[in-house]
């Protein structure tokens, strides 16, 4: 019976226990829920475990980490560029001595290099990751100064020993740094390969040896790009391969035919293109500045080299800028269609693509087919963002034609050109129609944008067209009465002219119901009112000063009509 009583009272405890228990991760789930919703948190030590200041001390070093950094990492690196000015005196005492001689000195180099090398691996196996690192950098760098010293200083190597054996350093510090995971060893083994031709000497007259050699460093960042994406690895491999074709090209000209050239500039451009978001790509990451710069400077180093070397068929520029456009935004149209990029990467690669769109323009035409062409272009982006609701693209559509526009707007046109009928006009007609188009896609798509961008847009577009449409009438009634030689002025003939366009624009206002149009016309009727009175009526002969208020004042009071018309059948 006691232990019956007993067992009785142990269960009585826990279910004590268990209730608590549960009461507790009820209150826990309470304000876990009051979190989500108010943003509050009521428990003290759940705000002490989330305060900012808790926060920050746990982003700041403590004594053991700080510890670790200056023992594990800093000291290592100091260490090993000890060691090597220790060795470097110890090998020129020698040196001064003659101890040793220069075949000796340079295997020496040679045995030292390939040493630190092998003994950062085992270091890296037995999982020493900062010491191996410093190792493996020390090899490369003696690796790198002996042979240069071999080269230069005794002649032992040649030329393309020399450089065979900096590349092979290259690889392998490029492969050393994948394995060990080592981007200090990355960066130094770039350093170093792209200084080799500087330090060994190259002959730049030979393009293929010299530019394949670059074309295998450029291979080796892709594949470390596979592994890892040290975008400042990236930089500096498309800075270095940029350097050394400008230096060598700007010395003495690659004598090769233009066309192999180009092949390792498509080679280059292929790779730093790939590089920008390979890695991103196949790894879902976002999309940073650095590879938008990578992006950007990759094609404006293509578009430039190949221009330069492709400067025989200077008549088709303008068609290899165009096709470089179209695969910017194949790609960029694909990538958004298999959402296999986030936004940036999409909008990055269609901004390049319009970009050379509108410098191919320049590039391949002339004169005012120029301006017709980025005018066209400029409706067209409108209509795609527009219908594709891409509020990037549309408002590119835009920028480009507001500056069309102002270049066709202060263009200046020659007396003997043929009113209307000339390429000037056809810039203007263009103009106008694009403002009135934006218009209408904004009105009519009231639903599908953003009520702000709508209201910014549509209006001023509308202001817009209809002012440059005033300014191109005034030129083209005088352009016809000075052409034709016409027996009246062209102030009266403007004013006229503007007159029935306010009529026009009444009438579709009327007509559709759009009370904007109606505004414009109103404002329309003003101004032509204003020039009249002020300017016109000085500059008239008596005859068509009569008929110029007659002409007005009829259309003002058959406007005025027209609303008490519209006035009254709302009433009804």
């Amino acid at each position: 019976m006691a232990d019956q009583e007993d067992l009785t009272k142990r269960l009585a405890l826990l279910e004590d226990e268990v209730n608590s228990l549960k009461s507790r991760l009820s209150s826990l789930e309470n304000q876990v829920d009051l979190h989500s919703s108010s943003g509050k948190i009521t428990d003290p030590a759940i705000i002490a475990e989330h305060s900012p200041r808790r926060s920050l001390l746990k982003t700041l070093p403590t004594r053991d980490s700080l510890e670790s950094l200056i023992g594990g990492q800093l000291l290592n690196r100091i260490g090993i560029v000890i060691l090597l000015f220790g060795v470097a005196y110890f090998l020129k005492y020698a040196f001064d001595n003659d101890w040793i001689n220069e075949t000796g000195r340079i295997i020496i180099g040679l045995i030292a290099g390939i040493s630190l090398l092998a003994a950062g691996d085992v270091a890296m196996n037995r999982r020493y990751t900062y010491f191996s690192q410093g190792l493996t950098g020390g090899g490369i760098a003696v690796i790198y100064l002996t042979t240069f010293a071999a080269a230069n200083y005794y002649h032992i190597f040649n030329p393309p020993v020399a450089f065979g054996l900096l590349v092979v350093t290259a690889l392998a510090g490029g492969f050393l740094s994948v394995r060990q995971n080592a981007f200090s060893v990355a960066i130094l083994s770039t350093i170093g390969g792209f200084l080799s031709p500087f330090l060994i000497g190259s002959q730049s007259s030979q393009a293929i040896p010299l530019l394949s050699y670059i074309v295998i460093l450029d291979l080796v960042i892709l594949y470390l790009a596979y592994y890892n994406n040290w975008r400042s690895l990236n930089l500096l491999s498309f800075a270095g391969t940029a350097i050394v074709y400008i230096l060598y090209n700007s010395q003495t000209s690659f004598k090769q035919e233009a066309l192999v050239i180009e092949l390792f500039l498509a080679a280059f451009f292929v790779i730093f293109g790939t590089l920008a978001f390979f890695y991103n790509v196949r790894h879902q990451k976002p999309t940073k500045a650095p590879d938008v710069l990578l992006m950007v400077g990759n094609i404006a180093f293509f578009l430039a080299a190949s221009l330069g070397n492709l400067y025989r068929f200077s008549n088709w520029h303008g068609l290899f800028v165009i096709s470089l456009a179209v695969l910017y935004l194949v790609v960029s149209l694909n990538i958004q269609r298999r959402k296999s990029g986030d936004n940036l990467l999409f909008l990055s690669l269609l901004g390049i693509g319009l970009a050379l769109v509108t410098i191919a323009i320049p590039i391949q035409l002339e004169g005012m087919w120029i301006n017709i062409a980025w005018l066209v272009e400029a409706v067209v982006l409108v209509y795609a963002g527009v219908r594709a609701e891409n509020k990037w693209v549309w408002r590119t559509g835009l920028l480009l034609l507001i500056f069309s526009s102002l270049i066709q707007a202060t263009q200046y046109v020659p007396i003997t050109v043929v009113p209307v009928f000339n390429f000037y006009s056809l810039a203007a007609y263009l103009a106008i129609a694009g403002f009135f188009l934006v218009f209408y896609w904004f009105y009519s798509r009231a639903g599908a944008l953003d009520s702000i961008d709508r209201n910014m847009i549509t209006w001023p577009a509308a202001v817009l067209g209809a002012v440059l449409a005033l300014k191109q009438i005034a030129r083209e009634v005088a352009a016809i009465v000075h052409y034709y030689r016409l027996g009246f002025q062209d102030i009266f003939a403007v004013s006229l002219t503007w007159a029935v366009l306010a009529i026009i624009f009444m009438a579709i206002g009327m007509i559709r119901d759009i009370k904007g149009f109606r505004y414009i016309s109103l404002a329309l009727f003003g101004i032509t009112v204003i020039k009249i009175m002020l300017f016109d009526l000085s500059n008239l002969a008596m005859v068509f000063r009569v008929v110029i208020l007659l002409a007005v004042g009829a259309i003002l009071v058959g406007v005025s009509f027209a609303y008490l018309r519209k006035e009254r059948g709302e009433q009804k």
